[in-house]
């Protein structure tokens, strides 16, 4: 069906969708160089042209260039430089702890949900008049100690986390070098820093809770 335009109405415009991958391939010589320019500016284009439908082999080949234009950007020029490029890792780090503390905030809140329900049918099943012989027996199957500790638990992660934050807010004000104020993840991810091996990087070590003391 066509549809009529009413008289001073302005025709719909055409939508022209462009289809990804459509822009040139680069050659793995292209791709080469722009990989040993090692700048901020061959980086994006790299990145741009991953973004289009390129696959297989060719999305290999710009992967690699762009790995190894990221080396020759981030690489640290000087001592000041290595300096900065360190704190850079510790505060990536700092980032991935915090993450793992906030899942474990997730993790407790959820479990309280659950205590406090096991509350509720633990005051039900006493309420019950035909449990009434079984009400001394059972009145200490819920305990309120466990509520307490998991609730001072969430305190401190909760306090943790702040001064986490306010740690990594400060370490990078401590970055001066422009390049590595907004350095990539996945380029630090390729190096191993002395202090990766450290306990509780995601948190999932953090056991405070008073109930095992």
């Amino acid at each position: 069906m066509v549809k009529k335009i009413v008289k001073g109405q302005k025709a719909p415009k055409k939508v022209i969708v462009k289809k990804q991958g459509s822009g040139k391939e680069m050659t793995l010589a292209e791709l080469q160089k722009l990989a040993h320019q090692g700048t901020f500016e061959a980086i994006s284009k790299i990145e741009k042209y991953l973004e289009t439908a390129i696959e297989g082999e060719k999305r290999a080949h710009a992967e690699i260039a762009l790995a190894e234009c990221e080396l020759f950007y981030y690489t640290p020029r000087n001592e000041k430089e290595e300096e900065e490029f360190m704190l850079c890792g510790l505060i990536k780090k700092r980032e991935r702890y915090i993450d793992g503390l906030e899942m474990k905030i997730e993790d407790i809140s959820f479990g309280l949900d659950v205590v406090m329900l096991e509350k509720k049918v633990h005051e039900k099943v006493l309420a019950n008049k035909n449990n009434k012989d079984k009400q001394e027996e059972w009145k200490y199957n819920w305990s309120e100690d466990h509520y307490i500790c998991e609730k001072n638990d969430l305190q401190q992660i909760k306090e943790d986390i702040a001064y986490e934050e306010a740690g990594v807010a400060e370490a990078k004000k401590m970055v001066t070098t422009e390049r590595y104020k907004n350095i990539s993840t996945r380029h630090l991810e390729h190096y191993d820093f002395p202090f990766d091996d450290d306990e509780n990087e995601c948190g999932d070590d953090y056991d405070g809770c008073c109930c095992n003391e």
